[in-house]
């Protein structure tokens, strides 16, 4: 049976329809320029650190093991109010028996235009220039004949180029109301990842483009208790997931005049998904998260309750993110209204 298994999954793998789809993160808050090269540049500080690790799937096989990191800045300023930012990202993922690997590193830009003299409405624009590298290991296929693949030609790594482009928007209606909206494409040269070089095979293996469409909001609701909603769907080839939930904050500290103090969260999301006209509740998402001045560290923990449970036992996996806001004083820095939400 684990032959015949991992005979399929090859198969699979390399069929001619295939259109390979991306890294999955739950922390929408944590993975903003990876989400939309739009949100590039788009918080209180002058640069951003983020760290995110994820483990899935491994109560049912040898599952996902995904790490990403990105930094962004503000560069400069245009004129009183817009700024131009950059950024990196970097991700790594592998998969399964055959250890699929996929690495990228892109590179990102943006320009925030403001749309009020007082810095509490933007509009972003970003775009993203990545390279991508996919590999596999065909040491590890266990199968009764040569697998059709490897007797084709096919090379274990590949590479090509991405493309991306996305759009953001927030308004804050003071320094603790807020809501932000953003859309992206990914994808938009439809790169081919086939791993073969020539042939029949080499054709109808590009990336379906990817529309992404997310929002949330920060709400005062008394003193000392905020809610954080979000949501994001996903569209890519036949796929369509839907998240949304929400965050509860409670500010245990007193907060300094830049808004920045300690506050812990908890809160809980639900996936949905449709594909190919099925529609089904993928998972519950229980996560904390817990602010320390200009640090954010989050916990969370997929629960699925999709019809895979009978072999998951409902354990989809944990995700932990770290976001660290760096704000360099400098008397003699030009002055600039932002009132960022706090994503």
């Amino acid at each position: 049976m684990q032959r015949i298994v991992h005979s399929l999954l090859l198969l699979i793998l390399f069929a001619p329809p295939l259109q390979a789809q991306d890294v999955h993160l739950s922390h929408i808050h944590a993975s903003p320029i990876l989400l939309n090269p739009g949100m590039t540049g788009l918080f209180n500080g002058d640069m951003r650190l983020i760290a995110n690790a994820r483990s899935q799937w491994q109560s049912v096989t040898k599952g996902y093991q995904t790490v990403t990191a990105s930094a962004d800045a503000r560069l400069m300023q245009l004129g009183r109010n817009d700024i131009v930012a950059g950024g990196i990202q970097l991700y790594s993922d592998k998969a399964g028996d055959l250890d699929f690997t996929t690495r990228s590193a892109s590179v990102m830009g943006s320009v925030l235009k403001s749309l009020s003299p007082f810095g509490n409405s933007f509009l972003s624009a970003g775009i993203s220039l990545g390279f991508v590298g996919n590999s596999v290991n065909y040491s590890n296929i266990v199968a009764f004949d040569n697998e059709p693949a490897i007797a084709n030609g096919a090379n274990d790594r590949t590479g090509y180029l991405d493309v991306s482009a996305g759009l953001s928007y927030f308004y804050s209606f003071d320094r603790d109301n807020s809501f932000h909206l953003g859309a992206a494409v990914q994808h938009l040269n439809k790169p081919n990842v086939s791993f073969f070089s020539d042939g029949p095979l080499n054709h109808g293996l590009s990336l379906y483009r990817k529309l992404v469409i997310h929002g949330g909001g920060d709400f005062r609701l008394s003193g000392k208790t905020f809610m954080k909603p979000t949501f994001i769907f996903l569209d890519q080839g036949p796929h369509r997931e839907m998240t949304m939930g929400t965050f509860m904050k409670y500010k245990t500290l007193k907060y300094d005049n830049q808004n920045k103090g300690t506050a812990i969260y908890v809160g809980a999301w639900l996936r949905w998904y449709h594909v190919n006209n099925v529609t089904g509740t993928d998972a519950i998402i229980a996560a904390v998260r817990m602010d320390y001045k200009s640090t954010f560290i989050t916990f969370s923990f997929d629960l699925n309750i999709s019809t895979l449970t009978d072999v998951s036992y409902g354990r989809g996996g944990p995700e932990l993110s770290i976001v660290k806001i760096l704000d360099y004083k400098r008397t003699n820095r030009r002055s600039i209204k932002v009132q960022c939400p706090d994503f």
